[in-house]
């Protein structure tokens, strides 16, 4: 996975995704944290009707612990494309995580019959699985 990035194109498309998901999950995580009571009684509300009701509570602290550790991960990747442009993988650890996020968000929005919000979130997978791609060049 040792590839120098070749073009100009693939090295501006992974900064911005991993800028992308820097923002987004950051955002979110912290948003999480700061009004979690909101949070929480929103979620509830949202999955009062799923399997996934009564442990709403766990569900959000762990996935607010992963939005900020793709943020985490996403935002070393930057940093390590920046100063180090080459393939190696941490790259692909913020990628990772971002899908794993993205899949547990997916499956919750889809779980409470929530389509629109699942469509949203089918879009960040898209951006995702593109830098997968580009970084497998």
């Amino acid at each position: 996975m040792e590839l120098i990035l070749n073009s100009s194109f693939s090295f501006f498309a992974l900064l911005c995704i991993y800028l992308f998901f820097t923002i987004l999950f950051l955002q979110s995580g912290l948003d999480k944290i700061f009004n979690w009571n909101t949070e929480l009684n929103w979620i509830k509300e949202h999955f009062s009707k799923t399997i996934f009701r009564s442990q709403v509570p766990v569900l959000l602290f762990t996935l607010t612990l992963l939005e900020v550790i793709t943020a985490i991960f996403c935002l070393l990747s930057l940093i390590h494309l920046i100063i180090t442009p080459i393939h190696e993988y941490l790259p692909f650890w913020g990628l990772f995580f971002s899908s794993c996020t993205l899949l547990s968000l997916f499956f919750g929005q889809r779980l409470a019959k929530d389509y629109q919000g699942a469509i949203s979130i089918a879009i960040y997978f898209i951006i995702n699985l593109l830098g997968l791609l580009i970084l497998s060049f």
